[in-house]
């Protein structure tokens, strides 16, 4: 089984960190784009749109085993989600 060194790791984790602060920055701005026009609020993203964005792998994730009949993994997926 392959490891992973320590500086790697270390490595990988701060390109994992950029990426993840470049992406962050982009839906920051993508946000202020969006409500300059007035048309959709700022409230209203921050609090629903954001929130099922961020949620969508667990929602893809509780379909794709719920089709595979392990409903076990799909209660234990919602309730991880819900917590």
């Amino acid at each position: 089984m392959p490891k992973l060194i320590i500086w790697g790791a270390i490595i990988t984790l701060g390109f994992s960190t950029v990426l993840v602060a470049f992406c962050s920055e982009f839906i920051v701005n993508s946000i202020s784009d969006i409500t300059a026009s007035g048309t959709i609020f700022t409230t209203f993203v921050g609090l629903i749109l954001l929130l099922i964005i961020g949620n969508a792998a667990k929602h893809i994730i509780a379909v794709t085993v719920a089709y595979k009949d392990k409903i076990s993994l799909v209660i234990n997926v919602a309730i991880r989600s819900s917590i």
